[in-house]
């Protein structure tokens, strides 16, 4: 009876110590997707020109054209971006 008990609790132990490795994983590899930072230093060029463009556009005024393609141009490259990532399998939600 005392064996079947100290092997249950080795067993439940070991179970929880597992549960707590992947949570740990877990956590990392959020923590990771979600570094801002990171983030923001791969994608600097490309933020660099998005904010000049838009320095521009707002030095001179928009456009109605321009207003409409921002309306209509974001959203559509947003949607493209994240079924990119889907189909990756390098998404946030993958």
């Amino acid at each position: 009876m005392d064996d079947e008990k100290q092997q249950l609790d080795q067993t439940i132990t070991g179970a929880r110590d597992r549960v707590g490795d992947r949570i740990d994983e877990l956590d990392r590899r959020i923590r990771k997707q979600l570094d801002v930072k990171s983030i923001a230093s791969e994608h600097a060029t490309e933020l660099v020109a998005a904010g000049a463009v838009v320095g521009f556009l707002v030095g001179f005024g928009f456009p109605k054209v321009v207003k409409r393609i921002l309306q209509i141009g974001i959203p559509v490259v947003i949607v493209a971006m994240q079924v990119k990532k889907r189909s990756n399998g390098t998404g946030w939600m993958s």
